[in-house]
């Protein structure tokens, strides 16, 4: 019997794999691959295991720089890929895309590494720290098969500061998403009243906007008592620029933002929504609530960032406004309630339709089956190989 070949996916979440790669792993595993997925422990964990991948926990702290940690993480993987052996890895996030691409090389295994955002490269003040980043994406930058963008201006970042060389310097258009099990909910039962609501969901950091979603919120009610805004996602008490669980119940308190916890299903609470904002002027990749939100055809205000503006169509599927600027954020809200329910409805299939046309996950997945056909030879005479 043939010995299936492995394909690795790695990164500082379980969550992340099974909620933004789930559609590519089934995919690969009807094309005969077998997934081993390395990350940290967490409850998604079990449910990569459940659809058939090979689950290795690793230790991993995203926002810890202690350099004997990050040292053991390299033996960590390196100890993985030699006991499973796989015939190609995929690095995502920070941590794995830097030392993951070291411990690759020490086994001879190629491997790609997918740069989801520009994280602390496009905020960091302090210079050793923004030093030490660079030197050791420069480092994976040599030892990396391929590094892949998820939009123009990231990429550009790193060839700018000779991180990475453009022959290996490919851009990939999002992480995929799938628009059938992302689409508008036919029987949500919605109740239809004068209430309009605006929902923010993600991450609850500093640099996603929160703030300044508060403060335009607080504006906007007193001129529009119609206006409802709903924060969902959870605190990251591990990351220091999370907003704390005080500053949530002191907005709430105040009645500017009523916070609905965190969920694994957001498609309920985007079908009740009205409207998307994301005010983030975060070092982003491509926003994927962004996405999800346009997929079920959601309306956007969101900000004239890398990676946000990339999801809108400027004044047809939504609404661009300044970053770090309540007063626009302000303006672009106001221009939605003043919209008809016919415009706001007109304005949310072009959302959808923009999202199918430049986004749907089969695409993404065709990117990741050339790269299998240039690094695993035996591919094009896979049994299966037909299915793409």
């Amino acid at each position: 019997m043939e010995k299936k070949q492995i394909i690795a996916l790695v990164a500082n979440t379980s969550w992340s794999i099974y909620n933004f790669r789930l559609g590519l792993i089934l995919h690969l595993q009807t094309l005969g691959f077998h997934i081993l997925v390395v990350a940290p422990k967490d409850d998604f964990s079990v449910k990569l295991t459940d659809i058939g991948c090979e689950f290795a926990p690793i230790t991993l702290k995203s926002y810890g720089r202690n350099p004997i940690h990050d040292a053991l993480l390299i033996l960590q993987l390196r100890r993985i890929y030699r006991q499973y052996n796989p015939d190609i890895i995929f690095h995502y996030t920070i941590k794995p895309n830097t030392y993951g691409s070291i411990a690759a090389y020490l086994c001879g295994i190629p491997c790609i590494a997918v740069t989801t955002g520009l994280g602390i490269l496009s905020k960091s003040k302090n210079n050793f720290i923004e030093y030490i980043s660079l030197s050791l994406y420069r480092l994976a930058g040599r030892l990396t098969s391929e590094m892949w963008f998820l939009n123009e201006p990231n990429r550009q970042v790193f060839l700018e500061k000779n991180i990475i060389s453009p022959e290996k310097a490919h851009l990939l258009p999002s992480e995929g998403i799938d628009t059938e099990w992302f689409k508008p909910m036919q029987n949500a039962g919605k109740i239809l009243t004068k209430q309009i609501n605006f929902i923010f969901a993600g991450r609850f950091i500093r640099d996603k906007g929160i703030f300044e979603l508060a403060e335009a919120a607080r504006l906007i009610i007193k001129r529009y008592p119609q206006a409802h805004f709903q924060i969902l996602g959870f605190v990251n008490t591990e990351n220091p620029l999370s907003v704390s669980e005080a500053q949530l119940k002191k907005w709430e308190k105040e009645k500017i933002l009523t916070y609905l916890g965190a969920t694994e299903d957001v498609r309920p609470y985007l079908e009740a929504a009205d409207c998307m904002v994301y005010p983030s002027y975060y070092g982003e990749g491509l926003s994927r609530i962004l996405l999800e939100a346009a997929a079920m055809a959601k309306p956007i205000i969101t900000t004239d960032n890398t990676g946000c503006r990339e999801v809108v169509l400027a004044n047809i599927s939504g609404f661009l406004c300044k970053p770090q600027n309540v007063s626009d954020l302000v303006l672009q809200i106001e221009r939605f309630i003043h919209l008809t329910k016919e415009k706001r409805e007109k304005m949310g299939a072009k959302s959808r339709e923009y999202v199918i046309n430049n986004y749907e996950q089969s695409i993404v997945i065709e990117l990741y089956i050339e790269a299998l056909k240039r690094y695993l030879p035996a591919f094009n005479r896979h049994k299966n190989a037909d299915k793409i």
